[in-house]
């Protein structure tokens, strides 16, 4: 049994049975058995690493995070988050013609018609010039809305006598149909789109890792998974980053839910939620709300029925798992509710989880507190996503959007994640920052009184993380007998101004107590 002694460190440990900071911990076959200060360890004959006061925390837990669509962006598919114009999609789609055969998919993501010059979201008319032998898929940052050219159109079947699948749209303009499609009708496409193999997804996957690893990303969430995804999870083994893998139920446009692999309990793999989709996006305005966005008479899109969601649900908890479900308008968020409401009588309470929680209501949130909901909400949306908020929602919706200040008043657990890929920053200190500030990318500040501190950010991201997966007693702190899962940085974020928060590096880090990075 090799020992491994930390010292003179600023250790800022997230146990708030302990003092926040230390000086040493002591490492034993892959968890922290002792922390405390220096003097507390007069050991010998075994190893010790002075830290040379540099700070250490636990390794961020991104709780709610696409890994493998982090890796396949721009190695696989097309990334367009940087566009700005529909010229700028055009010559992506145009460059990767070149390399493809007459007939073959091109398949991108990443577009936000607020960031483009147009400001729409692009039809099948304007993209058939760029690639007018290959079928067209364009996916929204959001992942939401989709659009594809006419030949897309075309090899998908879809035309203007099609019927869109229940919880979802497909876009026209008088009885034109424009390559749109909306929530669940977004499978009527993907069903023919080529699928990667296990060896793409198995690449993907580890693209996804080492761009995490850098930014001290010790454990993810991986929300939606499919079962061919879930096969090359498997096949992987153990990774450097702890996975949480929560399974699909209902795929877009489908009636009947997929079948639910075992439960899986591990240190390194965990399988006990099950995830549903209630409505859509925030920015793309297709989140369920129960009045109009802004300018329009659109109040979003339900993707699901109340009836229909909770037979899922209850077939779900029978298997013995929870429930994850995404809901962002108020409107989807109290359907969600009642549905835990119901699932707790049934079955006794559980950590079922609400992904995004967008826009809560006072009522919702007294709900969470009963139901003994997790939320997990993504501070980076305001970053990358608030001016859409801002250009989407009304004046009263504004002002409680993610309300993350008022959750920690109200004592609700609460989770802090990206969603990456929805969007690009995938840095931890980035979605921290934003936390803090609630600023867009133009500077503006949307409802500044839900502001959090640093401790409480840093907190969300760490133990935070770990309760949303019912890992707070093995992970999400330095405490003795967790997983020493760790990161060395090269500065206390405590002494750097604000604005710097971003730029704080790892120089080290570490999963059940081996060096997995190195900077």
């Amino acid at each position: 049994m090799s020992r491994v002694l930390y010292h003179n460190g600023n250790v800022l440990t997230q146990d708030k049975k302990l003092n926040s900071r230390a000086e040493a911990f002591l490492v034993e076959d892959g968890r922290f058995i002792a922390v405390g200060r220096n003097i507390d360890f007069n050991i010998s004959g075994i190893q010790k690493i002075n830290l040379q006061g540099k700070t250490v925390l636990p390794g961020f837990n991104d709780a709610h995070i696409h890994l493998w669509k982090v890796g396949q962006l721009g190695d696989f598919i097309l990334d367009l988050r940087d566009a700005t114009c529909l010229e700028d999609i055009g010559k992506a789609i145009s460059k990767a013609s070149a390399k493809k055969k007459p007939g073959e998919w091109i398949i991108g993501r990443g577009f936000n018609e607020s960031k483009l010059i147009e400001g729409t979201i692009p039809q099948a008319s304007q993209l058939d010039t760029f690639a007018p032998e290959n079928p067209v898929y364009l996916l929204r940052t959001c992942a939401h809305i989709a659009v594809l050219n006419s030949l897309g159109m075309k090899r998908c079947g879809i035309d203007e006598n099609t019927v869109a699948p229940e919880g979802g749209t497909i876009g026209k303009s008088g009885e034109t149909v424009t390559g749109r499609l909306y929530e669940t009708a977004l499978g009527l496409a993907t069903k023919h789109l080529p699928s990667p193999s296990t060896s793409d997804y198995s690449d993907m996957i580890l693209s996804g890792v080492k761009k995490l690893l850098p930014f001290g990303v010790t454990s993810i969430t991986d929300p939606a998974v499919h079962p061919a995804l879930s096969d090359a999870y498997f096949q992987l083994g153990d990774l450097p980053i702890r996975l949480n893998l929560i399974p699909i139920l209902l795929q877009d446009g489908e009636s009947e839910p997929l079948e639910l692999p075992p439960c899986v309990e591990g240190d390194f793999l965990q399988i006990r939620w099950t995830k549903l989709f209630s409505d859509g996006g925030l920015s793309g305005q297709t989140a369920a709300l129960n009045r109009p966005y802004k300018n329009t008479s659109d109040q979003g899109i339900l993707r699901i029925k109340p009836d229909q969601f909770l037979e899922l649900a209850s077939s779900a908890k029978q298997k013995g798992y929870n429930v994850a479900t995404h809901a962002i308008g108020d409107r989807a968020i109290a359907m969600v509710l009642q549905t835990y409401s119901n699932l707790n009588q049934r079955f006794g309470m559980s950590r079922n989880r609400i992904e995004h929680f967008g826009l809560p209501t006072d009522e919702a949130l007294e709900q969470v507190i009963k139901t003994g909901t997790v939320v997990v909400p993504q501070p980076i949306f305001l970053y990358e996503l608030g001016d859409n908020f801002i250009s989407s929602l009304d004046d009263q919706y504004l002002q409680r959007c993610y309300p993350i200040q008022t959750l920690l008043n109200k004592n609700i657990p609460f989770a802090l994640s990206t969603d990456a890929p929805v969007v690009k920053n995938i840095n931890p200190w980035k979605n921290i920052q934003t936390a803090i500030t609630r600023k867009t990318q133009s500077e503006k500040v949307i409802s500044p009184q839900e502001k959090i501190s640093l401790t409480d950010a840093l907190y969300a991201m760490t133990m935070g993380s770990a309760y949303a997966e019912e890992k707070e007693n093995s992970k999400g702190s330095i405490s003795a007998g967790k997983l020493a899962d760790f990161t060395i940085l090269d500065r206390d974020p405590f002494s750097v101004d604000l604005n710097e928060l971003e730029s704080i590096q790892a120089t080290a880090v570490y999963t059940g107590g081996n060096k997995v990075f190195e900077l």
